[in-house]
């Protein structure tokens, strides 16, 4: 599939270099001549170098036989006038990078004018995210499948838990709970564990349920948190207003600091209910001050990763608020882990998996789309929602049992109308289901590729 992307900042980069492991014709457009040497040296992919809202541009970059044009520039007005040219120069689909607040508020108005197919947020999606970590304060992130009747959750296994020692099948004995335990990072290892899979303290699971269920397990095993009542916020950024409009909507307390007297003046004019303090939250003296100790999770949202780190692991040793790091190089992604973070969000990890989620739904021949697709346990498994629109042979029907699968692959849920099924072997999948694979070693765009 041919696939324009203009804008090599940190989304664009990792879209293209996603796309390309995939086998996709990749084009990287961009002013400017440092990202374009700095693309080039790293990534296979053509590169052009000037401006993408322009025709001339565009047609040099071959839009005109473009599956996807993807508008990734900072700024939302340059992002909205590429895709409506490129929708104008023949593209099939384009994808737009949209993060103002009010632009975001009123796109579906004009989304059919501009030629739009999918619009992008990474501000408003980390939030969405974060908000689902403090909603489920047990977990360390949580990714929602079947319009949220299904859950996935993360969270690692803690000293002296009544887990550690057990294998898989004695747990969902001991539990009487329908869930599924999907995958299990171990170190450097990742595994999709069988019933015989024991667990370790100390290793970071994938846990797959109803919200409900979920909840019964985590109370049963000991890790259940209460439910978070205040916020500490540092950095007023766009991810930071999404987010403490939301926590507020559902009664919470949220205070947010700032040092931009501007920034601070804007969110209490728009966030009536949030609390707003003009100073450096850098400032441990600050943040005790500001009642540290008192709150129920600090997030730490600036737009620099080491501060981000230093913050949460201050707020992580001063109070029991459980803390979350807006973090984005790759390198400290992996090292926070080790250093005991409750929960790491990454903007430019979570759109990238929107778009290829709605890349691979195009890039088959069937109606058995993808809804939904996240990298999970540390981005080495992939988790996908498949709708399956037709009958399948040798799928539709069968008994899970009696299925070839490919190695380290699982069926983790069944979704049947308004059903919920954590599978068994004799369980089947119907036309009309939604199903959530999770696989570790391939990169799926349709439900029959699980098939040996």
């Amino acid at each position: 599939m041919k696939i324009v992307i203009i804008g090599s900042g940190k989304v664009g980069r990792n879209l293209s270099s996603l796309l390309v492991g995939e086998g996709h014709d990749v084009t990287v457009v961009d002013q400017n001549p440092e990202a374009i040497k700095r693309i080039q040296d790293s990534q296979d992919v053509m590169c052009v170098e000037g401006n993408g809202a322009t025709t001339a541009v565009q047609l040099e970059a071959g839009v005109n036989k473009a599956e996807i044009l993807v508008a990734t520039t900072p700024n939302d007005e340059t992002n909205m006038l590429c895709c409506l040219i490129a929708k104008k120069l023949g593209a099939k689909k384009t994808i737009s990078r949209v993060r103002d607040p009010e632009y975001y508020g009123q796109i579906d108005l004009i989304r059919e004018d501009l030629g739009l197919s999918m619009i992008i947020n990474p501000e408003r999606m980390a939030a969405d995210e974060i908000f689902r970590v403090l909603v489920f304060s047990s977990a360390s992130k949580v990714e929602v499948f079947a319009k949220g009747r299904i859950e996935l959750v993360e969270y690692t296994i803690p000293e002296n838990s009544v887990l550690c020692g057990l294998n898989l099948a004695q747990i969902y004995n001991k539990t009487k709970i329908q869930l599924l335990i999907s995958a299990v990072q171990r170190g450097n290892e990742t595994f999709i564990p069988s019933g015989l899979f024991t667990l370790q303290a100390g290793d970071r699971v994938s846990v797959v349920s109803t919200h409900k269920d979920l909840e019964k397990f985590f109370r049963i095993t000991g890790s259940y948190k209460e439910k978070i009542k205040t916020v500490m916020i540092v950095g007023g950024g766009k991810i930071a207003f999404y987010l403490a409009k939301q926590l507020t909507e559902l009664g919470m307390r949220v205070k947010v600091i700032d040092n931009d007297i501007e920034r601070c003046t804007e969110i209490v004019e728009n966030l009536d209910k949030v609390t707003v303090i003009h100073g450096d939250g850098a400032d441990h003296d600050l943040l005790l001050e500001e009642g540290l100790a008192d709150a129920d999770a600090f997030v730490a949202l600036t737009g620099i990763d080491e501060v981000n780190i230093i913050m949460a692991l201050y707020a992580k040793n001063n109070s029991e608020a459980k803390a979350v790091a807006k973090i984005n190089r790759e390198s400290y992604v992996k090292l926070t882990s080790k250093l005991g973070l409750d929960s790491v969000i990454s903007p430019k990890y979570i759109t990238t998996n929107s778009i290829i989620s709605y890349v691979r739904s195009l890039d088959n021949d069937t109606s058995n789309n993808i809804e939904a697709l996240y990298h999970i346990v540390g981005d080495k498994v992939e988790a996908i929602e498949f709708k399956v629109s037709e009958k399948i042979p040798d799928l539709v029907g069968v008994p899970l049992k009696n299925l070839t699968l490919k190695e380290n692959i699982l069926i983790c849920a069944i979704i049947r109308k308004r059903a919920v099924i954590i599978p068994s072997g004799n369980d089947t999948i119907e036309e009309g289901d939604s199903v959530v694979v999770v696989t570790k070693d391939y990169h799926f765009s349709d439900i029959k590729d699980i098939l040996e």
